[in-house]
């Protein structure tokens, strides 16, 4: 039998154990917003998952863990996109990954995609009995009861990290005094506390290291709870300015008319009043499909390697936000545009957005 409803009314740890008591076989779906979510089961045992969110891609994983490079990441999405082998077997043949880091990463990126999924407060689920093809999906093994408690635990620990940074536009910095010699602090607390040096928000830094939201607002939240760091500023979020108050045909009719962005702001208000539209979601799927052709078409074409018309060092002048600055971070003269979206934990349409608008600053150029 196939379930569907909200999180608000069945939440994941029970969706979990119904699967796993009744053994079930098939997938279970979470829409929210522009995510999209896949837990596959059989028998009632979890055996893959799969996001559409840049982010929890095996590639941007195996960066927040440090054992891949973008260069390495870039010359293997190369080899894959000419070869169509996996991404995983490229980077075990190029030798940049051994294949147990490989195979404990897939592990680990599957259970991440999950435990995320406990931090949703809202959202839209599907059980669909079967509804996959094995030779589609990379096939982990994990216990159910271990994911529910750890996905408990972390559902807690983001309430409590919650009310100390209310959201991830807060800047942090170390204490003075701190003499980090005598402490014993993780490699990634290490880099965390590098990069609060340089004054940039919990955002920038999650884009930075590519990295799990939740991991790193939890060891940020360990270096305040040490008394390590300190909160320097809680910046305000940018205000999410209302769409026009349309009806789904209005999208539609916009959307054959080719005014994808007009419709795609439609179809986001559609969503706004019913999270649960699954029509709407894939019309903002095939809008933003639309919208990067028409950029890489007419203005910014995927060979093309932008450059720097003004020098990195008056950027700060320019007030970019922290997705126009990691973005601008990448523009090295060398990588191209498509080199560029593989690499960012972004998406793709926001990346082509990022290299419009600095276009259309003359900040930089395509060659």
């Amino acid at each position: 039998m196939s379930l569907s409803g909200s999180l608000k009314t069945m939440d994941l740890a029970e969706l979990l154990q119904w699967i796993a008591l009744g053994r079930k076989t098939g997938s279970l779906a979470f829409v929210k917003n522009k995510s999209r979510n896949y837990i596959y089961f059989r028998d009632g045992q979890i055996i893959s998952s799969r996001s559409n969110e840049p982010a929890k891609q095996l590639g941007q994983f195996l960066l927040f863990q440090a054992k891949i490079t973008e260069t390495q990441l870039k010359r293997a999405f190369e080899i894959h996109t000419q070869s169509r082998v996996m991404l995983g077997r490229v980077l075990v043949q190029e030798g940049f990954v051994a294949n147990e880091d490989l195979e404990s990463a897939l592990v680990a990126r599957t259970r991440e995609v999950i435990y995320d999924l406990f931090l949703w407060d809202d959202g839209y689920f599907h059980f669909a009995v079967n509804g996959y093809d094995l030779s589609d999906l990379i096939l982990v093994k994990m216990d159910i009861n271990a994911l529910i408690f750890e996905g408990v635990r972390r559902k807690d620990e983001w309430a409590r990290i919650r009310g100390v940074f209310p959201h991830n536009d807060v800047v942090l910095v170390q204490r003075p005094g701190i003499n980090l010699k005598l402490l014993a602090l993780t490699p990634l607390q290490k880099k965390l506390l590098f990069l609060l040096t340089l004054k940039k928000s919990i955002s920038e830094i999650v884009l930075e290291l590519h990295g799990s939201e939740f991991q790193v607002n939890f060891a940020l939240f360990q270096l305040f709870s040490q008394d390590i760091i300190d909160i320097m500023e809680i910046r305000k979020p940018a205000a999410v300015a209302d769409d026009p108050d349309a009806i789904f045909n209005q999208g539609l009719q916009l959307a054959g008319k080719g005014r994808h962005r007009e419709a795609m702001a439609i179809f986001q208000e559609v969503l706004r009043q019913d999270p649960q539209n699954v029509q709407a979601h894939e019309q903002i799927e095939q809008a933003e499909a639309a919208i990067c052709q028409e950029y890489y078409r007419n203005s910014i074409p995927g060979a093309g390697v932008p450059y720097f018309l003004v020098p990195e060092t008056l950027l700060h002048r320019y007030n970019l936000t922290h997705e126009e600055g990691f973005v601008a971070s990448r523009i090295n003269g060398t990588w191209d545009v498509k080199s560029i979206v593989m690499l960012s934990p972004l998406r793709e349409i926001e990346i082509l957005q990022v290299l419009d608008k600095l276009l259309k600053m003359q900040l930089i150029a395509l060659k």
